[in-house]
C-alpha cells in the first residue's frame, strides 16, 4: 500500500525578483547521504532519472526522466554547486530553461531540503507544483525503501492539484 501523496509541502512566495515555488522536505539522514541521493547518478536514477555526463559547475549533463513515458534527454546546466549544501541548475533548453535550486541543512541528524523553482510569468503553479511534489515523494520513497508513488493512482494528482489551487 502506497503512502503517497504525502502531505504537500510547497507554497508560492513573491520576492522582488518574482514568484518562486518552494518545496521543503525533511529526511532522517545526514546531509552527505541526502546530497548523494540528489547528485550521484546511480542514486539520482532511483527517483528522478538517468544522468549522462560529467557534473560540475559550468558543465551540462543530460537528464532523462524515468517516470515520464516517452521522456527525452534534457540538458541540465549546473550553474553553482557547493557540496553538500547547495546547487543551482537550469533545466531544459537555454531559451526556456527552468531555474531550480536545492539547499540542504542538517541539524541533529535530520536534513532539510529546500527546493526552489523560479516561476516565470508564463508558468502556472498548478501545472508544475504537483509534479515537483511527485518527485519529492519519489525521492522520499527511494530513501525510505518504500513503493514508488504512482501518478496515475486514483486521487494522487487531484490531491496535489487541490493544494496548489487553494494557494
Amino acid at each position: 500500500m502506497s503512502t503517497y501523496p504525502r502531505e504537500p509541502t510547497g507554497w508560492v512566495e513573491t520576492t522582488p525578483d518574482g514568484r518562486r515555488l518552494v518545496i521543503r522536505r525533511t529526511f532522517r539522514a545526514p546531509i552527505d547521504d541526502v546530497w548523494a541521493s540528489l547528485t550521484e547518478p546511480e542514486r539520482f536514477a532511483r527517483w528522478y532519472g538517468d544522468m549522462d555526463g560529467e557534473a560540475g559547475p559550468g558543465r551540462t549533463v543530460m537528464v532523462t526522466m524515468t517516470a515520464e513515458e516517452g521522456a527525452v534527454p534534457e540538458p541540465a546546466r549546473i550553474v553553482e554547486c557547493e557540496p553538500p549544501n547547495s546547487f543551482v541548475v537550469e533545466l531544459g533548453d537555454p531559451d526556456s530553461a527552468w531555474h531550480l535550486s536545492v539547499n540542504l541543512a542538517e541539524a541533529d541528524g535530520v536534513t532539510t531540503m529546500t527546493f526552489v523553482h523560479t516561476l516565470g510569468d508564463d508558468i502556472d503553479v498548478t501545472d508544475v507544483g504537483p509534479g515537483w511534489e511527485f518527485y519529492a515523494d519519489r525521492l522520499a520513497a527511494s530513501r525510505d525503501g518504500d513503493e514508488m508513488p504512482d501518478w496515475d493512482a486514483e486521487g494522487y494528482q487531484a490531491a496535489l492539484e487541490r493544494h496548489y489551487r487553494a494557494g
